[in-house]
């Protein structure tokens, strides 16, 4: 065989290759990419709601807070898993790991709770006239809650 012969073999090779992998991306089932950013959510809810100017603000430090208690959950959960999970590799150190449970479960519900209030609270923002629109936006955030 002679050099030009192998050379075309190897390009046409390498050819079909980038069609391959280029088929691949296009056929592969496409995932969301990234995750709605909660800017884009609090307009999208401030659009829906129709919100004047004052409500905007006290849905904002309503979202803030709310934020900042379930980060603040989230944190008592992650100290409660820490240990739970390091008696994997330290047997020695005794661990009612059913009261870390049981405590985790409750930071759960905790959450849950804070947000049916946080919802409470938005609702109590609205106006006769917006409150036709909280289903709405009920649907949106339940939505977002439970298939994201």
């Amino acid at each position: 065989m002679n050099q030009n012969k192998y050379y075309q073999y190897i390009i046409l090779g390498l050819v079909a290759l980038n069609l391959i992998v280029l088929a691949v991306f296009l056929l592969a089932e496409s995932q969301p990419r990234y995750r709605q950013s909660p800017i884009n959510i609090r307009s999208e809810i401030i659009e829906i709601l129709d919100l004047n100017d004052e409500q905007v603000f006290h849905f904002h430090d309503l979202a803030d807070e709310h934020k900042r208690k379930m980060r603040d959950i989230d944190r008592r959960q992650a100290r409660l898993l820490l240990p739970y999970f390091e008696s994997l590799a330290d047997s020695s150190g005794e661990i009612d790991k059913d009261s870390l449970l049981y405590q985790y479960q409750l930071s759960e519900k905790e959450k849950v709770e804070v947000t049916y209030q946080h919802f409470q609270e938005i609702k109590k923002l609205l106006n006769e006239d917006q409150l036709s629109d909280f289903h709405e936006f009920m649907d949106r955030v339940i939505d977002g809650l439970l298939y994201n």
